[in-house]
Parts: structure tokens; sequence; C-alpha cells
């Protein structure tokens, strides 16, 4: 009963429609479970849209209403605040010669019926290899704080109390084959002097985005690298499902096929829709690839996500990262690994180069620190 409540409410708060009243008793129904699930998949916003459907007295006790309806003000209010920063942030970049495009966040966000109802995180900027050096010491200039250690992708900057990430890679695959064919779909679809990115009007600006096409690979690419890695949670599909159905006629289906068939996800991907078709309510015509018999994996796949909650933040089988340098690192090594072994069924390839990725990324990530200790 729990999980057709939740998600009927989601439904209903992602596609604007009235919650099934039916599924509701005012005795029966367990608000505060509903409430503590829709904040570990960070869906606190999107199921609120769902409850202001009900009736008044179908609604949760009226203190927990309020807790709810002030979580949402909070959620609004930073909403508010990433967005000023980002449009103030792509202007600064424009400004100085350089052509950022934002990567998921805000940008997904528009998507939604109701874009600040979304549960934000940080600010994505997708700069490439040749400008990169220059948007990072923008980024000091303009007074952001580096953050943790620069990683292979991205270099991240605290700059007024927003995390912002510099990337000059956009994703990166585990398999070294398909990396370098996801490399050449970044060229094609990202590159500004080959194809000009679509606008999303943020904040009174208008801010580039990824082209549909290539936003419903990248969003599956990164919601899976997390899934494998530790886990993720149901707002990462409600992006993606939002980004199908709203873009569908933008949608090269073909493209995204033959793509995710290259990389080796096109499996991984089909379980992925059975959850966004049989839970998040997506029609098929909307899912761009085949989708067949994915119902065992796609109900282990759903079962994975509510348990280990938005970017594995809430997975009691997990024990806390210990504290330590190396000692957090190995954590992640060895939680990784045992994800991979469980999950392989769902991309080999990727779960096979999962681990010697990160043994590889932390050797190279300490290899650099050295040669800047020598050096001083």
């Amino acid at each position: 009963m729990l999980l057709n409540q939740f998600f009927g409410l989601l439904r209903s708060g992602l596609w604007e429609k009235p919650a099934d009243v039916s599924l509701f008793d005012k005795a029966e129904t367990n608000w505060q479970a509903i409430y503590q699930l829709a904040q570990r998949q960070a869906l606190l916003g999107v199921v609120f849209d769902g409850i202001e459907t009900l009736p008044a007295e179908l609604r949760p006790p009226r203190p927990l209403y309020m807790q709810w309806c002030a979580r949402v003000a909070q959620i609004e209010t930073t909403n508010e605040h990433l967005n000023s920063v980002a449009a103030e942030l792509f202007t600064q970049y424009k400004e100085a010669g350089l052509h950022p495009v934002l990567l998921k966040g805000q940008g997904i966000a528009t998507y939604y019926p109701n874009p600040k109802h979304r549960q934000c995180g940080d600010i994505d900027v997708y700069i490439g290899k040749e400008q990169y050096d220059q948007a990072k010491q923008l980024m000091l200039a303009l007074g952001g704080t580096p953050g943790h250690e620069e990683s292979i992708k991205h270099m991240d900057f605290e700059y007024k109390n927003v995390q912002i990430e510099i990337h000059r890679i956009a994703a990166m695959l585990y398999n070294p084959a398909a990396n370098r064919r996801f490399n050449r779909f970044v060229g094609k679809w990202l590159c500004y002097e080959s194809l000009e990115p679509s606008l999303a009007k943020i904040s009174g600006s208008d801010i580039p985005i990824p082209a549909p096409t290539f936003d419903t690979v990248y969003l599956f690419i990164h919601a899976f690298n997390h899934f494998l890695g530790s886990g993720i949670g149901l707002r990462q599909l409600c992006d993606w499902v939002r980004l199908m159905k709203t873009e569908a006629n933008e949608i090269d289906h073909a493209e995204v096929t033959a793509q995710l068939s290259v990389m080796k996800l096109l499996k991984a991907a089909g379980d992925f829709a059975y959850i966004a078709t049989t839970y998040l309510g997506l029609a098929p015509v909307y899912i761009p690839f085949p989708v067949k018999n994915k119902k065992e994996d796609g109900e282990r796949l759903l079962a994975d996500i509510l348990m280990a909650g938005n970017f594995g933040q809430h997975d009691g089988r997990i024990k806390p990262r210990p504290k330590g340098y190396w000692a957090g690192k190995w954590h992640t090594f060895t939680r990784a690994v045992r994800r991979c072994n469980e999950l392989r069924q769902y991309a080999p390839s990727e779960a096979f180069w999962h681990p010697i990725f990160l043994i590889r990324n932390s050797s190279a990530a300490q290899w650099t620190i050295l040669k800047k200790k020598i050096k001083r």
C-alpha cells in the first residue's frame, strides 16, 4: 500500500494529474513513512505537488503537512539562489569568451511542471579541455574557493554557498572502448564549433544546455555510473522521464539507440525504462529505444533504488565511510567491487572495468599530488 500511494503521488506531481483518491484512507495512510520515502529519494517537492491534488481530508495531518510545506519552501529558495548564481556565472563566462554548457541540475529542472520543486544540488558546467584552465582561473578571480582534490573529470569550487563543478570531461564510461565512443559522441554534440546547444531560460538568462538527443544518453550514463558505484534515487529517473516526454519531438530515437548499443548499455537502459513506464507513468511511446521482457531485472533495480536512496546516501546495508584518506578510499573501492559483482548483469563490461578504473584514477591522483610536492 505504501509504495502504491507514494508512486501515485509521484506520478501526479510529475504529470500534473490528480492523484488517485482510492489509494488513500484517512485512518490508515502512513504519511510519516511516505514523507521519509520522498525524502530519501530527493522528491519531497514533486510528491508534495501530488498531495496538493488530494481533498483536504485525505492530506497529511496538519503538523506533518506544515513541516512538508516548510521543506518545500526551502527547496524553492535554494533553487532560486542556484538559478541566480548560474545566470551570473554564465554571464561572466561569456564575457570572458568561454563557451560553457550547463549539465543536469537547473537545466533539467526547466522540464518539470514546477521547476522550483525539483530538489537541487550543485551547478555542473561543461567547459571542455581547451578552456578548462581559463575557466578555473576565472572561478578563482570571482572569489570561488577550491574544494576537494581535482578529479580527472572536474574541479569543484564553493561560490556564494553553492558548489560549482567545472568539467573538462562531461562523464566517463569505465569500459575503455565504450568511453572512446562516448567521447566521440560528446565531440559531436557538445562542441560549440560543431553544434549550437539548446537554451534554457533560467533567472531571466538564456543558458546553453545539451541538446535533447545527447541529454537522453548522457543523463542515463550519469545515473548508471552512480548506480553501479554507490546507488541512486528515483530523482535521477524522474529527470530522465521528464526530458524524454517534454522534448520527445527533438530526440533522435535512432541515434539514442545506436549510441547505447555501441556503448553496451542498451540492456541496462531498458531496465531503467521499465521503472519509467511501470512506476513513473511515462508512456512507452516516449522511450527512444526498444524495451522487452525487463520485469525481473527491472524490479530488482527498483528494489535497490528504494533501498539505497539518493546517490546511495540512505543505504542501511553500507557502513559509514571511515575517516582518513586511505581508509575512505578503501571503503569506496570495496563497496564498488561488491556492487559491481552483485549488479553485473545490467552492464557486464562496465561492472568489470569499474574497479580497475577506481584503482587507476586514485593512482593518477596521487601521482599528480606527488609531482606538485616535488616541484615545491
